[in-house]
């Protein structure tokens, strides 16, 4: 069996940065850009003045106090989204507001508060420097140089910018679109009261919700009984081997153990390709990894934790890898743990957890019975904890390190 590390090589091993689209610029945010993007325009485009008050000529107002106003002559009043009329000269001023355009002649803004206007005239109570208050044209972004490199990913400020240099349609590497699978003749749909013997289908809804947390499109969503034949239609549609839009990913829950009913492994082999299967891995053992036609294909286990679990280790990298993001892992910290947790060597284990910053501590907190069907355990966890294979039970006070799933709360009860 491969390690976590030797197990998710493989499978970044076979992913590269989808083709790259141009998508309307709000429909961008979380996409990574497949282009630099240079300024066509300065930024700001035009010297304007960054507060509401008087444009002057410095060399008039230097000598100002309340004590001694200079009087100017107030030639004419610029608002946001107009030009300047008029130069201003010795002995003259503009009334501008905060964002318009600095009159030729003017070198500084003198504030509204240090002035006072009456009668198409304005006494300056305070000095102003050449440059005072003005936003030079160009100051934050020069025309032809580059704002944004290839493979940035865009959030909110980048969103800004690009709308500030007319990017209505960034290119950007596609998000890969993923095929949810979920199966098992216990499973009934959420909306029904589960029978003896049957249970809701939790684990179809929780893989679409990682899916679009992670950035990802979801090409269809599927429940697929165990049996051979429809497990084999069913891929085959995914993988669009029969015609229509293939996925680029296919993610399955169950049915890839050893099993009499297990079809999803023999019927991957069949169709495409398995480039690993199980992981010396708690919870998820039985992981199964390969390629249908050009979809990649994780088989992941059934039990609800283990979909999860697999899914942040293994098939979250691997959707970021195809959107060509480079940060791939969630960030880690170490913690000190404050309750113990069992291990057996063997295996590493990846417990949830809840951390917490304490005076610049981060301290953590097992979320109680760690099997892999106590979907519970995961309530309220923001971390993942990972116990090396060759650990025995780890102690209060032992450091562990957390794979972050969200930031650490710095209050509230720790282990309630």
């Amino acid at each position: 069996m491969l390690t976590v590390d030797e197990a998710l090589a493989r499978v970044l091993a076979h992913a590269a940065p989808l083709d790259a689209v141009r998508v309307p610029l709000l429909d961008a945010l979380g996409l990574v850009l497949g282009e630099a993007v240079c300024a066509d325009v300065d930024s700001p485009p035009f010297d304007n003045s960054a507060v509401d008050g008087y444009a002057v000529r410095a060399a008039d107002v230097q000598a100002a106090s309340p004590g001694a106003p200079v009087d100017l002559v107030l030639v004419e009043e610029v608002h946001a989204g107009t030009w300047p009329a008029r130069d201003v000269g010795p002995g003259a001023c503009a009334k501008v507001m905060t964002g318009a355009p600095i009159p030729r002649g003017a070198d500084a803004m003198v504030m509204r508060e240090d002035a006072r206007e009456q009668a198409g005239r304005v006494a300056v109570l305070a000095p102003a420097r050449p440059g005072d208050h003005v936003r030079r044209a160009g100051e934050d972004i020069r025309r032809g140089e580059e704002v944004l490199p290839a493979g940035t990913r865009i959030g909110p400020a980048e969103t800004a910018v690009l709308a500030a240099m007319g990017a209505a349609k960034p290119l950007c590497i596609r998000p890969p679109r993923v095929a949810v699978v979920s199966t098992g003749d216990e499973v009934c749909p959420i909306e029904e009261q589960p029978g003896p013997g049957r249970l809701r289908n939790s684990n179809l809804h929780a893989l679409a919700a990682l899916v679009r947390e992670a950035g990802a499109r979801i090409h269809s969503l599927r429940h697929l009984r165990d049996d051979e034949a429809e497990t084999e239609a069913a891929f085959r549609a995914c993988a669009g081997l029969e015609g229509g839009e293939p996925a680029d990913v296919i993610v399955t829950s169950g049915g890839v153990s050893v099993g009499d009913r297990d079809f999803v492994k023999p019927v991957l082999e069949r169709l495409g390709s398995l480039a690993l299967w199980r992981v010396k891995l708690k919870p998820g053992k039985p992981l199964a990894f390969g390629q249908i036609g050009s979809a990649l294909f994780f088989g992941l286990p059934g039990n609800p934790v283990s979909t999860m679990v697999t899914f942040e280790l293994f098939v979250r990298p691997a959707l970021w890898r195809l959107m060509g993001r480079s940060d791939l892992a969630r960030p880690r910290a170490l913690a000190v743990l404050q309750a113990p947790l069992p291990h057996t060597p063997g295996r590493q284990e990846f417990a949830r957890a809840r951390v917490r910053l304490t005076e610049g501590a981060l301290l953590a907190w097992p979320t109680g019975a760690q099997g892999s069907g106590m979907l519970r355990s995961l309530l309220g966890a923001n971390a993942l904890l990972s116990v090396p294979a060759d650990a025995g039970s780890l102690l209060p006070g032992d450091m562990v390190e957390a794979l972050l799933l969200d930031l650490p709360c710095t209050r509230g009860a720790s282990s309630a």
